[in-house]
């Protein structure tokens, strides 16, 4: 469990103010943070899919998965890969294991870590975080929508804060590229469904969810036919929680840790429903998108080292092993 001293309400960083009107600064890495803040914070899952083997993959030519986006603005970390053969720290068997052959359904048999993909998914949207002990690094997707909720309050007033990949101009000075996207195909990073204790559950309902998070739905917040309204992405995929309930969705930086927060997409279709001109901007390797996060935890280390001082630097990199062991709960 993250243990917070003190106040509920702790003053958040503004340091750095984001063009899209957040009420915390895009360049927050190791700050203090309150326990409102904390509740806002919920560990999260990605889909993805393994490559099958057929003929003529759009997704296996050459140049494809070697140029996905913003592989330039943000190249993976070395410190993501085994040194002896260059290979993701990522092990496929969390998500994707499937040793029977001929495999089940559509699964890939005995896949490679190489061959793990995300789809809509992208560095852009995402950021890290340095939490109190024992949680440690993580990587940080802010709430997805921009809509005033149940008590008034902005969405941007639930953005818990990170250091967002793309600070401070990582990708270009245009007003798009200063702004940090929250709901776009391309960046969103589909959770694919949520695991929650019972605990949890009755904190959504009772105090983060607008009109609560479990049936009847009778509230003045849902406008008519709930059920209508809203897909299946909504309700069992994770957008009820990092949309309208406001949570702010992290992942260890762990590697045994976040690649048990990937999700396999069993049914495998995705990877083939897409024009070979499109791939590379909806899909990347799992590997190369944990290194992408990688790079961004370092540039963060970079900016406290520069900002405080290298005893900082010190003192987080110290602080590294012992958060790598320990609980994994908020």
């Amino acid at each position: 469990l993250a243990r917070v001293s003190n106040p509920s309400h702790i003053p958040r960083s503004q340091r750095h103010k984001p063009a899209d009107g957040a009420s915390v600064g895009n360049d927050v890495v190791d700050d203090p943070i309150s326990a409102n803040d904390i509740k806002l914070l919920f560990p999260g899952l990605i889909r993805v899919e393994v490559l099958d083997r057929g003929d003529d993959h759009p997704l296996r030519r050459p140049g494809v998965l070697e140029n996905s986006s913003f592989l330039k603005e943000v190249p993976p970390s070395s410190n993501a890969f085994r040194a002896d053969d260059g290979e993701s720290l990522l092990s496929p068997n969390a998500c994707c294991e499937e040793d029977n052959d001929p495999p089940r359904g559509k699964m890939t048999p005995h896949p490679q870590i190489s061959e793990v993909v995300l789809w809509e998914a992208n560095i852009r949207a995402a950021g890290v975080r340095r939490l109190p002990g024992p949680i440690g690094w993580v990587a940080a997707y802010r709430p997805h929508m921009h809509v005033l909720n149940f008590r008034g309050a902005r969405l941007n007033d639930t953005d818990a804060g990170s250091y967002w990949s793309g600070y401070p101009d990582v990708y270009g000075p245009s007003d798009e590229n200063m702004t940090r996207p929250r709901f776009k195909d391309a960046t969103i990073g589909n959770a694919a469904g949520f695991m929650a204790t019972r605990s949890q559950i009755e904190y959504f309902h009772n105090e983060a969810c607008p009109g609560g998070f479990l049936p009847s739905y009778d509230s003045r917040h849902w406008k008519g036919d709930s059920l209508q309204r809203h897909s299946t992405p909504f309700w069992s995929g994770g957008f009820q929680l990092f949309g309208q309930c406001y949570l702010n969705r992290i992942l260890s930086l762990e590697p045994r840790k976040f690649e048990r927060q990937l999700v396999y997409h069993v049914s495998n279709n995705k990877q083939r429903t897409i024009s070979r001109v499109a791939a590379a901007k909806k899909f990347i390797r799992a590997g190369d998108f944990y290194g992408q996060i990688m790079k961004v935890k370092e540039r963060a280390e970079q900016f406290v080292m520069a900002r405080d001082g290298s005893r900082r630097r010190s003192n987080l990199l110290d602080d590294d092993d012992d958060n790598e062991r320990g609980a994994w709960e908020i």
